[in-house]
């Protein structure tokens, strides 16, 4: 008997990125998934869901290497974050990322996992006939390789943890993937600005400015490295202007104010004693 071999695919994407506070950097859209619309299934070969998986998390890494990025490692929470969502997109042929009425960010946290940065990729793939197992997994990581956006998150640089799952609906055929990427909130890059002076000071982090009053210290945490420096007031109706060096935090960094007669610097702390803190996140 001869069979028509139909196949389709399709890709969704979503990143977040914040330490409280999560948005969606693409509008997403739920879609009912049907068999009248993708045909008949009549698999002549069933992959191994978990194999495909595996093989999804080693061909990221390799893409990733390629671009000079660190490996992500399977996180336990995440990939049972990806699996839940997998399973329920199989379940009920919905398919977008907020297809369970949830924000990635929030089934993440409903499993415990405390983000400090969170995205995701999701895709489906349906062919008649069905695939082989290297054959699925490969078409889900070139679909994502080869989409601006999903790429993006496959090649973010501070990400450290992934998760993914595959899950096969019964009714339609379709397989659900979920590639989930994140850094935990335990990665945090947590550093100090203090201000020895008299004089109130303005400095910025990543495209953030702060007032930082005289003696006093300000603690910050960010997900990902951002450049410190000073900032300067460049006369009324016109934007700011960075000056001095732009230096970049590590985990427990220390920065001062410094003001002599002819300037003001920001320098890296090595001093033991620091002015009462107060605290910003």
């Amino acid at each position: 008997m001869t069979h028509t071999r139909i196949t389709l695919v399709a890709l969704a994407l979503l990143g977040l990125a914040a330490p409280a506070f999560a948005q969606s950097n693409e509008h997403d859209e739920t879609r009912q998934v049907r068999t009248e619309d993708l045909g008949p299934f009549r698999p002549e070969r069933k992959a191994d869901l978990a194999k495909a998986r595996d093989l999804i998390v080693a061909q990221t890494n390799e893409f990733r290497r390629g671009e000079k990025l660190a490996s992500v490692d399977v996180n336990e929470t995440i990939q049972k974050t990806a699996q839940k969502f997998a399973d329920y997109m199989a379940r009920t042929d919905r398919y977008g990322h907020t297809a369970d009425d949830r924000q990635p960010a929030e089934r993440a946290a409903a499993q415990g996992y405390e983000y400090c940065l969170i995205s995701e990729n999701i895709a489906y793939q349906f062919r008649t006939t069905g695939f082989d197992t290297a054959d699925l997994a490969s078409r889900f990581v070139e679909g994502w390789k080869n989409s601006p956006g999903h790429r993006a998150n496959m090649l973010q640089k501070h990400v450290t943890e992934t998760g993914v799952a595959i899950a096969q609906s019964e009714k339609t055929g379709a397989y659900y993937a979920v590639q989930m990427f994140g850094r935990p909130k335990s990665e945090m890059i947590e550093f100090r600005v203090a201000n020895p002076t008299g004089e109130a000071a303005v400095y910025r982090v990543g495209d953030q400015t702060y007032d930082l009053p005289p003696r006093v210290v300000r603690t910050h945490q960010v997900c990902q490295p951002a450049d410190v420096t000073l900032v300067e007031d460049a006369g009324e109706g016109k934007k700011p202007k960075d000056f001095g060096p732009r230096l970049v935090p590590k985990n427990g960094d220390r920065f001062r104010i410094d003001r002599t007669a002819d300037e003001v610097r920001l320098l890296k702390d090595d001093s033991p004693v620091e002015p009462a803190a107060s605290k910003d996140r």
